[in-house]
């Protein structure tokens, strides 16, 4: 039976760096994250696609064309540490490329403008130099070229040297291998049919500081998300589900649940039917 993977992935929002968002209205926008990934900025400013291709690598990886991604923003939103929560997005994965196939196929040419990047061409022939456009000194990704390549079998500081240089020679050899671009930057359906962007996105749960669990809100529109999608991979997957866990360092693990092709599209039916009609 073809399975359909629904993933969901809670980013972190916060104000958009000045290279994104230069006003400082358009900065204190809610809710992006700060490197614009996934890119909700870039597809309101350049009416592109919605694309993700910095966060969460393991994610990256391994989805596949069709399955699906409920993104939700968590932000701290007082002194106190509480945190909100708020349902962004449900999309749905049209296609797959490496970085560098944006920069080589005249189809992606978009992309090139989003703040989404890691790697573009240098004036070098054959070499790729670290860059992005919209994150600067300490807020940049040191491990760059590591978040756009297949690293199995390899470990992350064997690239340390490449990575302190901010480029590379296309055809370095890593552990005797040569460097090759993982297709792990995800481009999402602009099918309205297929992905959802919440042009408003409103508050469904609640985290307060020392607490394990968010707290999710008691209204109609709260309730119905976590019904269709929290408890709908725990019963999937036969345990209980919540946006954030225990891990003190990393508590927003991605949660991921498998229905049959028709199960899945039927599911997003339904949620954007409930979220169209209720929001």
């Amino acid at each position: 039976m073809l399975l359909t993977r629904i993933y969901v992935a809670p980013f972190h929002a916060e104000p958009l760096s000045p290279e994104v968002a230069p006003t400082a209205a358009a900065a204190d926008a809610w809710p992006y994250d700060n490197g614009d990934d996934p890119s909700f900025h870039a597809l309101q400013k350049l009416g592109g696609q919605l694309s993700w291709g910095v966060c969460r690598q393991d994610v990256r990886n391994a989805i596949r064309e069709g399955d699906m991604v409920v993104f939700f923003s968590f932000r701290k939103c007082n002194e106190k540490g509480e945190t909100e929560y708020r349902l962004r997005c449900v999309a749905t994965v049209k296609r797959k490329v490496s970085q560098a196939d944006i920069w080589q196929e005249k189809s992606l040419s978009i992309f090139r403008k989003y703040c989404n990047l890691l790697i573009r061409p240098s004036s070098s022939h054959g070499i790729w130099e670290h860059f992005e456009p919209c994150l600067r000194g300490r807020r940049s990704h040191k491990d760059w070229l590591w978040r756009t390549i297949n690293h199995t079998g390899l470990k992350k500081e064997q690239f340390d040297k490449i990575h302190g240089a901010n480029c590379f020679k296309q055809g370095t050899l890593i552990g005797g291998f040569p460097v090759e671009f993982a297709h792990n930057y995800v481009i999402f359906s602009p099918d309205p049919a297929r992905t959802l962007v919440l042009s408003n996105p409103p508050v469904v749960a609640r985290h307060d500081r020392g607490l394990f669990y968010e707290k999710w809100n008691e209204d109609e529109f709260s309730q119905g998300v976590k019904r269709f999608i929290l408890e709908k991979a725990a019963n999937v997957n036969g345990r209980k589900r919540w946006l954030r866990i225990k891990n003190t360092q990393h508590p927003h693990r991605q949660i991921v649940f498998e229905l049959s092709k028709r199960d899945a599209e039927d599911w997003r039916a339904h949620i954007f039917r409930f979220v169209q009609t209720s929001s």
